[in-house]
C-alpha cells in the first residue's frame, strides 16, 4: 500500500514535521493525524512543487 507524505506546520508557521497518509492529495477542511497521534483540521495547503523538500506532495498548514 503506498503512502504519501505531507509536512506540517502551526498557523504560526512553526514546522510540526513529516507524516504518511494514504491520500494522495488532502483539501482544506480535512482531518489529518498529527505525529503525536492527535487529529487536527488542515486550514491552508502549500503546494509549492519547486519549494518542495523531503519528497512531500505538500505543505499542509494546520490548526492545533
Amino acid at each position: 500500500m503506498e503512502t504519501f507524505r505531507f509536512r506540517l506546520i502551526d498557523t504560526a508557521g512553526g514546522e510540526i514535521g513529516i507524516i504518511n497518509d494514504l491520500r494522495p492529495t488532502i483539501q482544506v477542511g480535512e482531518r489529518v493525524q498529527l505525529p503525536d497521534g492527535s487529529i487536527a483540521p488542515v486550514v491552508e495547503i502549500y503546494d509549492d512543487e519547486d519549494g518542495r523538500e523531503g519528497n512531500v506532495q505538500a505543505t499542509l498548514v494546520i490548526e492545533e
